[in-house]
């Protein structure tokens, strides 16, 4: 009996095991293009004063459980996302190219034509030698958080005193998804479906 109990538990986890290494369907890229086409089909209605719609009436909301699936998911609809921008930024080049230096006007848009034009320094250096002590004016900078910790190592301040005194830190809920060999040596070596608290 207790022979049968240990086989009966030893099979549930080669099961689970299973589950998380070989997905139950193949999932296409038409999955992905289903949840799309339908969020397209309805999200005019957000912006539709009359309805008292939100996002997640318009999102197909029924994600796999399974992990493998999932992300087998995330990986289609990034695809389609990617499909998406290219074929985007195609058209925008082919509507420049038929309208170069003309303008059509359609039932609810405009098109023109015209050329944009934009200023690319040669050297950064050499205008912010230009503008002096007036850089202020006219620059607005990303700061870069390991460039001010060199600057206070280098000024024989405390880096990290340094960052909470001028800036106020933001905790946000994000998650990252990094290639295997990307992620960090002590997570590559977790058993598949493991689970670390960080």
């Amino acid at each position: 009996m207790k022979e049968q109990a240990t086989r009966a538990c030893s099979s549930n986890q080669h099961k689970e095991v299973i589950s998380m290494t070989e997905s139950p369907r193949k999932l296409s890229i038409d999955d992905a293009l289903n949840r799309v086409s339908y969020t397209s089909k309805n999200i005019e209605s957000l912006s539709d004063d009359t309805l008292d719609v939100k996002e997640d009436d318009i999102v197909n909301l029924e994600f796999p459980e399974d992990i493998v699936d999932f992300m087998t998911l995330q990986d289609k609809v990034t695809q389609v996302s990617k499909a998406v921008r290219l074929v985007q930024q195609k058209m925008k080049q082919e509507l420049a190219y038929r309208y170069q230096g003309k303008a059509i006007r359609l039932p609810n848009k405009v098109i023109v034509g015209r050329p944009t034009k934009t200023y690319k320094p040669y050297d950064k250096d050499k205008v912010l030698d230009y503008l002096g002590d007036d850089w202020k004016k006219v620059v607005r900078p990303e700061f870069r958080i390991t460039g001010i910790k060199a600057v206070a190592e280098e000024r024989g301040d405390d880096p990290w005193v340094i960052l909470e005194s001028l800036f106020e830190t933001v905790l946000t809920n994000e998650v990252s998804i990094l290639p295997e060999d990307k992620a960090p040596k002590y997570l590559q070596k977790l058993d598949i479906g493991e689970i670390k608290e960080l």
